[in-house]
């Protein structure tokens, strides 16, 4: 008899790792965009030309429909990126645990004879 309210070993390990993870500081539901943008300086080498601008990092997202992005300070990069795999992986575990738990549903049970 298949035990709906039961966790297959997959969803499990899914499951303890998402909670692992939540213990963890930090998700961050963003993407990293690299840029590179003139400073506007007119002494600087980045007024001769494109290769010589300067590269930013930012994060964006999307909230209500639109598009926002933030820059991220040089000594925040690391956490940042640390924060947005945290994130994703997080995402990703919950598809696996969601995935199991719908294969399950509606699973007929095995009659005891």
């Amino acid at each position: 008899m298949i035990d709906p309210l039961s966790q297959s070993a997959k969803e499990r390990d899914a499951v303890s790792r998402l909670r692992q993870l939540l213990k963890e500081p930090g998700l961050l539901r963003a993407n990293f965009v690299k840029m590179r943008r003139p400073c506007g300086t007119q002494t600087c080498r980045c007024a001769r030309g494109k290769r010589h601008w300067h590269v930013s990092w930012y994060v964006n997202q999307s909230k209500d429909g639109k598009l926002r992005m933030k820059c991220v300070p040089k000594e925040q990069l690391e956490m940042a990126q640390t924060w947005i795999a945290r994130y994703q992986e997080a995402r990703k575990l919950l598809t696996i645990a969601g995935d199991e738990r719908w294969n399950r549903i509606g699973k007929p049970r095995k009659r005891k004879r």
